[in-house]
């Protein structure tokens, strides 16, 4: 075999290889999207978006099946974590109650959750309210940012 016909064959399935391998690796990072891959209902309290008179005590979710919450976290502003005392429980139910420290005045806080099916594939959510007498709703808050058009 001629010396630059070996190494085009060598080099050409490495290039078809790495070419896959990078192709592969873009479509999982794009799949890893905030997108959920199968369709369910669930609710909260406070619901997205609520305005209330004062702050909740406690966080509701309620889904149309049995699931494992496997995340629930709280920030304010979407920018300060607030340490709530979740723990993961292996036992699936359709109702979570989740108890929440005092909340400080914020804009509006946001709730992220993720939950396990009975099929082990994951969804996830969130829902944001904010409370007090000069609250806005939190939708209006966030679309209203302006961001620079360039970062650095």
């Amino acid at each position: 075999m001629l010396p630059g016909i070996k190494q085009f064959l060598l080099k050409g399935p490495c290039l078809l290889l790495l070419t896959a391998l990078a192709s592969q690796e873009l479509h999982a990072q794009h799949s890893h999207g905030r997108r959920n891959t199968i369709v369910f209902d669930y609710e909260s309290v406070p619901a997205h978006d609520e305005v209330l008179a004062a702050a909740p005590g406690d966080l509701i979710l309620r889904f149309s099946e049995y699931v494992r919450l496997v995340k629930l976290t709280l920030s304010a502003e979407d920018r300060v974590k607030v340490p709530i005392p979740f723990v993961y429980d292996v036992n699936a139910s359709r109702v979570f109650i989740q108890e929440i420290p005092e909340l400080q005045d914020a804009d509006y806080y946001t709730a992220e959750w993720s939950a396990l099916n009975a099929d082990n594939v994951l969804m996830f959510g969130y829902f944001c309210f904010s409370f007090g007498p000069d609250a806005r709703v939190p939708t209006s808050i966030i679309d209203a940012r302006v961001f620079p058009d360039r970062p650095f």
